[in-house]
This record gives C-alpha cells, structure tokens and sequence, in this order.
C-alpha cells in the first residue's frame, strides 16, 4: 500500500483568491482594450486568393463557358447540390451544360466541385454573401453563376500554384 502525502493549501489558496484575481486581471486588461467592430453588410468581410466562398462557371474570352458536362463535380460533390444535363453543341467541343444548379442551400463550399474539373470550369468565388427570400432563389441557375475569367483570374492562379507544388 502506497500512501500519498497531499500538501495543505494556504489559507489563500482555500479561498481561490489567485485564481480570482488572475481572472479579473485578464477581464480588466480586455475590458480597456479598444473594440473591433465590422459595419457589415456595409464593410464586407475581407478575402484573400485562399477564400472559398461560393462556385462559379468560369466563361472564356469567347464567350462560352468551359463546361464540357462530364459530370465530375456532380459525382464529386458530398452534399449533392449540383444538377448537370448536358446537350449536343455544333463547336469543337461535343457537350456543354444545357443546366447546371447549384442548390447553394446544400453546398457546403468545400471545394471538392473546383478540385475535380479536368476543364478548370469551375472555381470557388471570393464572394461571401448568401441570403435571399426564398429557397427558390438560392438554387443559382447557370446564369447565376457565370462569370468572366477575368473576374475568377485570382482564384484561378492560386489554384494553379498549390497545384504546380506536385
């Protein structure tokens, strides 16, 4: 049998008073520190190239989106949020995307759409903002979603770079 020698507390460890005191000290010190405050909507949030906000279709500088329909991000995206239905097309490519939504109610913006495209057609956006009045109105048509390369020419370099590592 072991026996263990507990050390007695002091009187000022049984009344907690360091515990107290260090933390009315670290309330103090936050409480006079200045506020950080966003006016958001009227500040937006800030974003880098890294910022994965919602998917876009990339249009080229014909004028044609990139979208050649294989399905790929339908099949790679967990939360089942894009629909794609590809038609016939009279230009070098054989398909494109007669529809394409994305229930953004379901898209959890994980990128895995942007990552399995062998067209580089679809990137996630830097923008943020998701709100309308209807559940409707939060399944973006490819409409919606296009736009011009220039625009998504940010993110398509990042995802470029951290691509080229391999």
């Amino acid at each position: 049998m072991v026996i263990v020698k507990r050390r007695e507390l002091t009187l000022w460890e049984k009344l907690y008073l360091p515990s107290i005191v260090k933390g009315l000290s670290i309330t103090f010190a936050k409480m006079f520190k200045p506020r950080v405050t966003r006016q958001y909507p009227e500040e937006g949030l800030p974003t880098t190239e890294v910022t994965r906000g919602q998917p876009r279709l990339v249009v080229n500088t014909d004028g044609n989106i990139a979208c050649v329909s294989c399905g790929l991000c339908e099949a790679a995206c967990p939360a089942y949020a894009i629909t794609i239905d590809g038609q016939e097309t009279d230009r070098f490519i054989e398909r494109e995307p007669e529809r394409f939504d994305i229930d953004m109610l379901r898209c959890i913006l994980c990128g895995f759409c942007e990552e399995a495209c062998p067209k580089h057609a679809i990137y996630m956006s830097d923008e943020l903002e998701l709100a309308d009045y209807t559940r409707q109105g939060l399944v973006y048509d490819m409409e919606r979603l296009k736009r011009p390369e220039s625009e998504m020419r940010k993110r398509m370099d990042y995802v470029k770079r951290i691509n080229d590592r391999w």
